[in-house]
């Protein structure tokens, strides 16, 4: 048997509350009657009531009152409000304390009954909406679960890299390699995803300009031919087999004797490492070329362990990115604040030339940075007026909350303390450690200023968004106060760049 939805009318009019409880029995509903305000509590705590129908003027207690001393039971329960035209004012108040609609008397029964089915659609909506996000929660944990036995297995070699450790993996591995070996010159090539060309991941002693229009498919050039051959070819190869070094060869090596290695593992080729500038009569002995492969190899465990870990980190990314997701659609304020704080944060990084891996931290942090507001009611979130000082200590917690949803999720460590102080402010005023100045790091700076002009560019549930004058009016203001002075005139410099809010 199918159970019935409960539903609470309170009234002191004992012939509404007759005619209501015939109909919501028609409709198919359970309706449950009471004329006092604190005996329908005491139903509401029995009964687990789905829905409240309560006239706003009671002789015990104001519906207002009634209505907090609901929430104070629960946050989920949606509560209509019946009112006469002298108290609509009243109404329209409970409705900012948290009251789901309200209807004036005389009302029509079919009026009603929608706004009803309305109520509970979306409070089943929600439900479902909670259970996914605990869902996604326990998903977070079996990642991380597999995450850490892939940190054990990877003990031996000791060579652990996330995406942002393992472009200074490669400049590092090079430069060893290089001083190792005595080489003057050398570069670290890898294939795309699709394996079909070769591009320059780390160099040592070339033109990065040069660098930059480096692309080699497989047999094109010397490490081309390595990595089509999977094996090792040198200068004195060269001689051997005839082979006509191209431009780009000679832009790589730019000495006479050079050797280009495969970066092997798993039955494939991931790349290749090409070493030169000895003089003319250099010889490999045995050893060097030993630590040559033990180098090479650790480049692939690197690789390998890199490839793993990405897919974790895309996985955690992408679970924690439905999750804010989730967190912007229970307020339709918010609704899409993360993804156009990350559009102007990566341009604005951009235009002040950050690094690529500066630039993929502040894009990760800003996608995930409200992720801790995942435990802020609803009521909270979407509140019309002032919060008072208990649900401001609410809001504040949301960083860390954020830091600790991360933690456990070892890969993504770095945007831990962009996500934990993007909420500080440049004189030490901010929240939640009171950091100041250069003590927050650079992209958390960065964060915080674009996060404030898109949250004053955008309506709140308690005012109107600020033109876009008016925001940047706003940030000249403060700075050396909330923002990084020098951040908040490079941004102002370059408003005309960003576009215009929708």
């Amino acid at each position: 048997m199918e159970k019935k939805t409960k539903i609470l009318i309170v009234d002191d009019d004992p012939l509404i509350l007759e005619s209501l409880k015939d109909t919501l029995e028609i409709e198919g509903f359970e309706p449950f009657l009471s004329s006092k305000v604190y005996e329908g509590i005491e139903i509401i705590k029995k009964e687990k009531i789905d829905l409240v129908i309560t006239d706003i003027k009671m002789p015990e207690v104001s519906g207002i009152e009634f209505l907090r001393m609901i929430r104070e039971i629960s946050l989920d329960i949606p509560v209509i409000i019946i009112t006469g035209f002298a108290s609509l004012d009243t109404a329209i108040e409970a409705i900012r304390e948290g009251a789901y609609d309200y209807i004036i008397k005389p009302f029509e029964v079919e009026k009603l009954i929608a706004i009803i089915k309305r109520a509970l659609n979306e409070k089943i909506l929600a439900e479902k909406n909670k259970s996914l996000i605990g869902e996604l929660q326990e998903t977070a944990k079996e990642l991380n679960k597999r995450l850490q036995q892939l940190f054990h297995l990877d003990k031996v070699s000791r060579v652990i890299c996330s995406e942002f450790e393992l472009e200074e993996f490669l400049g590092n591995l090079l430069n060893t390699t290089t001083q190792a070996l005595n080489a003057k010159i050398g570069s670290l090539m890898l294939f795309d995803d699709k394996e079909e060309y070769l591009h320059v991941k780390a160099i040592k002693g070339l033109d990065e300009d040069f660098i930059k229009t480096v692309k080699l498919k497989k047999g094109e050039g010397i490490p081309g031919l390595v990595a089509e051959k999977g094996r090792i070819i040198s200068s004195k190869d060269i001689e051997e087999e005839g082979i006509r070094l191209n431009k780009i060869d000679q832009g790589l090596f730019r000495f006479p004797n050079f050797i280009s290695v495969p970066i092997y593992g798993k039955n494939r080729v991931w790349g290749v490492l090409n070493l030169s500038g000895w003089d003319k009569d250099f010889n490999f002995s045995e050893i060097d070329l030993k630590l040559l492969n033990i180098l090479v190899s650790q480049a692939w465990i690197a690789l390998e362990n890199s490839r793993l870990n990405g897919e974790l980190q895309n996985s955690y990314l992408h679970t924690l990115r439905i999750l804010a997701n989730a967190i912007e659609a229970k307020c339709k304020y918010t609704r899409g604040h993360s993804e156009r704080v990350t559009r102007y944060a990566v341009k604005f990084a951009k235009e002040i030339r950050l690094s690529e891996r500066e630039i993929r931290k502040i894009q990760f942090a800003c996608e995930v940075h409200d992720i801790g507001k995942i435990n802020i009611s609803d009521a909270i979130l979407n509140k019309t007026t002032p919060l008072d000082k208990r649900e401001w200590e609410i809001i504040k917690e949301h960083p860390t909350k954020g830091v600790e949803i991360l933690i456990p999720l070892g890969i993504l460590k770095e945007l831990i303390p962009l996500v934990k102080h993007h909420h500080e402010r440049f004189d030490g005023k901010g929240y939640p450690e009171n950091k100041k100045g250069n003590e927050i790091p650079l992209e958390t700076r960065i964060i915080t200023l674009l996060d404030a002009y898109d949250a004053m560019t955008s309506d709140r549930p308690y005012r109107e968004r600020m033109s876009k004058e008016e925001a940047l009016k706003e940030i000249e203001k403060n700075l050396g106060t909330h923002f990084d002075p020098d951040l908040g005139e490079r941004f102002i410099k370059l408003h005309h760049l960003f576009e215009i809010k929708e």
